[in-house]
Order: C-alpha cells, then sequence, then structure tokens
C-alpha cells in the first residue's frame, strides 16, 4: 500500500483554508472570524500556542457554518479538481491518504477517488477534537487503523511527515508535480 499526505502534496492548496474562503463567499458574516484567526495565529507564531490549539481555534469557524455536510458536498464539487495529475495516474484502490485535516472534510474526496482516508477526527458540530494527526501522530493515527504495517511508499510535501517518511520502504517529497525520492530504508537519502 501506498500513502499519501493529502494538502499540498495530492491536493492543491489547504483544503481547510480553501474551505473557509469557499464559505466566506458564500456566508460573509465569517468576515468576523477573521480577527480570531489572526490572533491565533500570532499566537502560535510566538510560540503560546501549541499547534493542536492553533487549528482547533483557527479552524473554529465551522462552528458557524450551517448545513455542514451540503456546504462539504459543494465544496468538493467545486474543488476536486484540485487533486494533482501525478497522483491520479499513480492512485491505486489500496492508497490510503493521511491527513492533519479534518476527517469530515477530507473523507469526501477521498470517498471520489475510491481510497482509504486517515485524517484528524474533529466533530463538525462541536469542532471537539483529539490530537491532530500531524508530524508523528501520523504514525499513531496509521497503526490503529493498519497494526504491524509498513507502507509501501509515503508521499510529503513537508518534512513535518518525517516519521512516516521514515516508517515507509520509501518516503518521496513532493513539490508542485514534481516527485523526489527522499528517504530509502528510514534513512534520508543526500
Amino acid at each position: 500500500m501506498n500513502c499519501f499526505d493529502f494538502d499540498q502534496t495530492i491536493f492543491k492548496g489547504n483544503s481547510m483554508r480553501r474551505f473557509f474562503f469557499f464559505c466566506l463567499l458564500r456566508l460573509p458574516y465569517l468576515l468576523l472570524y477573521l480577527p480570531v484567526q489572526i490572533i491565533v495565529a500570532l499566537l502560535y507564531a510566538v510560540r503560546i500556542l501549541n499547534k493542536d490549539a492553533f487549528l482547533r481555534m483557527a479552524e473554529g469557524f465551522v462552528l458557524f457554518v450551517p448545513c455542514k455536510r451540503r456546504f462539504v458536498q459543494s465544496f468538493w464539487k467545486h474543488n476536486f479538481r484540485r487533486i494533482k495529475e501525478w497522483y491520479l495516474q499513480i492512485r491505486a484502490s489500496d492508497d490510503v491518504v493521511i491527513s492533519a485535516s479534518p476527517q469530515w472534510l477530507v473523507q469526501p474526496a477521498c470517498d471520489l477517488l475510491e481510497v482509504t482516508c486517515i485524517a484528524t477526527d474533529a466533530s463538525p458540530k462541536t469542532y471537539l477534537c483529539g490530537t491532530h494527526c500531524y508530524g508523528a501522530q501520523k504514525i499513531a493515527y496509521f497503526q490503529r487503523t493498519f497494526p504491524q504495517t509498513q507502507p509501501k511508499a509515503f508521499y510529503s510535501d513537508s518534512l513535518s511527515d518525517e516519521p512516516m517518511l521514515r516508517l515507509a520502504e520509501k518516503g518521496y517529497l513532493v513539490s508542485g508535480e514534481q516527485v523526489t525520492l527522499a528517504f530509502e530504508g528510514g534513512r534520508r537519502l543526500a
């Protein structure tokens, strides 16, 4: 099985950020949430907030989105075309997408791709969640679903996914449409 990060890896952009602006165009009152996002970003930048708290608060706008399921369906109707071509060419039915974005947002795209989705478990109604599926936590999320399994390959746009890149037989870094072998057998290549 091959595993893939989602945002910036097989999807052009950050799905949660794009979902915010998608909702903002249709729900202008979400502009009132921008100051919260700016303050939270500043608190994260000066390391007052950790990554989990930052993401939880920055993504909290979903509490103010009515008919969330309908918005998510409409979002993917408009944004599914942002799945990168290189991925569509190699996609296989046993692929696994592992994302820090919330499951309720990424799952519909994975359903369209007909692949398995592992993502941050967050309620779209309360936006309560545990630890984000980010960095070393991706291994914990992956092993809960696939215990004792080593991915054949893992693809990511970021070295924050180094634990998964090392876990896989081969780890690839993705920049735009360019895919480069960066890890093999748990070791970083020069």
